[in-house]
């Protein structure tokens, strides 16, 4: 069972100067986790960074413990890795996805990367696990409010109601797309991909992955916000959760291999008469969520972890410690639309 322990905070705020000026993130919405600075340096460990501009924001990896030729060496084969994700898995920019989902309605067999593979095979199995609170199949609504946009807020009026019932009645779903080798196609002609809530878990465990060709064992990979830890270190990662007010609520230490996603209504919206609506839809009803302000999931996992955070939000605060529970998360830090703040423990 999942504990929870409400609590209120009157912190004074907080950011850090690596990140409290970064723009809005393309697939993570709230950059609610700051990357404090570590004490590796002041130890004389050796210690590389580089910074990479791809997901819309600043991706930056720091490793530990490396030889400066083989760090530079890891951090040129992550910059191709970077760029070639941001390409394929694109949800409104010309590439990979884009094409998939302009053939997806057609019914056919289609080619598919191996990385759009594994996307689609891990959002199928995060709406299960969800209860359909994470949708990925639900890129057409997200077009429809008109989130496939790097400009905010948006300040056109919402879509009618009628357009975003016709989309619900055809019911997208992950479970609608079939896999075969290397190959896909979707039963379903309303199925439009947008993997806007699990991509970066997925660039982090790759990235994790890059690193460890390289035999490097201690690496933090900081997604705009966005923290994945890769391997263990003796002296731990810090990272620190803030509220809506910047304020820090939490500072983690991480030693081993754990991410630390979030997901909010903050930074991405539309605002019109006098209405704000947030970027994250509930797949159910096709309209935003603003119950819960932000969720922050640590897990080992970080592709759990990001779609967690999602689906976390659009639970809402009445359902997400089950939804929570359901999904196997170990930790989860919840700050409500009041600002008061849960926390629960999966044991």
């Amino acid at each position: 069972m999942a504990s929870l322990k409400p609590e209120t905070w009157n912190l004074k705020p907080f950011l850090s100067p690596e990140t409290g000026n970064r723009k809005p993130s393309l697939y993570i919405l709230l950059l609610a986790a700051l990357v404090l600075a570590g004490s590796a340096c002041q130890r004389g460990e050796p210690e590389h960074g580089a910074t990479f501009a791809v997901f819309g924001t600043q991706v930056t990896v720091t490793v530990r413990d490396v030889e400066s030729e083989l760090a530079e060496q890891a951090f040129g084969e992550l910059s191709r890795d970077f760029q070639r994700m941001h390409r394929q898995w694109h949800p409104w920019a010309p590439g990979a996805l884009t094409e998939l989902n302009e053939a997806l309605p057609s019914g056919d067999w289609l080619e598919a990367t191996p990385e759009l593979i594994e996307l689609i095979k891990a959002a199928r199995a995060m709406e299960v696990r969800s209860g359909g609170r994470f949708n990925a199949a639900m890129g057409g609504l997200i077009g429809l409010w008109g989130f496939h946009t790097s400009d905010y807020p948006i300040t056109d009026p919402p879509p009618d109601s009628e357009q975003i019932q016709t989309l619900l009645d055809r019911k997208p779903s992950m479970q609608d797309i079939e896999v075969r080798d290397e190959q896909v196609r979707s039963t379903n002609p309303a199925v439009q991909l947008d993997f806007s809530g699990i991509a970066k878990g997925l660039a982090a465990r790759l990235a994790c992955q890059r690193l460890a060709g390289f035999d490097i064992e201690v690496a933090m990979i900081d997604l705009g916000g966005d923290v994945m830890v890769c391997g263990s270190g003796q002296n731990p990662w810090r990272v620190a959760i803030a509220d809506q007010n910047d304020a820090i609520i939490e500072i983690i230490e991480l030693d081993q291999s754990m991410a630390v996603f979030s997901s909010g209504i903050s930074q991405r919206y539309r605002e019109f008469d006098g209405k704000r609506h947030a970027h994250i839809l509930d797949p159910t009803s096709g309209q935003p969520v603003d119950a819960i302000f932000q969720v922050t999931v640590i897990d080992p996992d970080p592709i759990l972890a990001d779609a967690a955070a999602t689906a976390l939000v659009v639970a809402g605060p009445d359902h997400w410690q089950y939804v929570a529970t359901d999904m196997g998360v170990k930790r989860v830090v919840i700050v409500d639309a009041e600002g008061l703040v849960f926390r629960s423990i999966n044991d």
